[in-house]
């Protein structure tokens, strides 16, 4: 058990360092380390519970979270990713911080009012699945980048499948990698809105879209 409580510490740093971010590289590294801890973390339950449907979705998490997506991103953004340009927020920087912590902390006394007499991992672990999934939407609305506003998506997907690992280990493999699928393509579909958002504006700051072009 030690283990998956080390690697989900783990997950939620680097959800911090996807806040921290100011540059989109360092974003795209940091969910594509946040896959790869994820897909760990069920491999490592699987070496547990030898339930082979977790290592078969460990492995899915690692090649499309962790190598495709990225992968994707670094080709279709790479006129973002290469321009070494700072993301800036909606809100000031150090408030965004506290806003973090508190959601992480809203995050672990949700975890607290949630039975589940079946849990293969700790509350803890349901925790930080929470805390992530809430920094994932707060990434995404304070974010005036499009391509962090997707990679605060991308993240909250991620606690999403924590908390599902927490709660619903033996979830049927197909709905498991119907969900990743899902992911994948509104990846695609948003990575080329994007695109032609740059091309249209030469920008992808989501406030340049509250001004007119003729």
């Amino acid at each position: 058990m030690l283990p998956e409580i080390t690697l989900a510490a783990l997950f939620l740093l680097v959800s911090f360092q996807l806040i921290l971010a100011r540059r989109l590289r360092t974003a795209v590294g940091a969910y594509q380390l946040q896959s790869w801890l994820l897909g760990g973390i069920s491999i490592a339950l699987f070496v547990d519970t030898h339930l082979l449907g977790l290592l078969a979705f460990g492995l899915l998490i690692v090649v499309l979270k962790g190598l495709a997506i990225p992968t994707l991103l670094r080709r279709r953004m790479g006129f973002a990713l290469t321009a070494g340009r700072e993301s800036a927020y909606y809100v000031g920087f150090p408030t965004a911080l506290l806003v973090g912590a508190a959601l992480c902390l809203a995050g672990f006394i949700a975890a607290s009012r949630i039975p589940s007499p079946s849990r293969l991992l700790p509350e803890a672990v349901l925790g930080i699945g929470i805390a992530v999934l809430l920094l994932g939407l707060f990434t995404t609305t304070a974010r005036r980048d499009g391509v962090l506003q997707m990679g605060g998506l991308l993240v909250a997907e991620n606690g999403l499948l924590l908390i599902g690992l927490v709660l619903a280990p033996r979830l049927s493999l197909l709905i498991e990698f119907a969900l990743v699928l899902d992911v994948l393509i509104a990846v695609v579909v948003m990575a080329f809105l994007l695109a032609r958002m740059h091309e249209a504006v030469a920008s992808t700051d989501t406030s340049e879209l509250t001004r007119l072009r003729g």
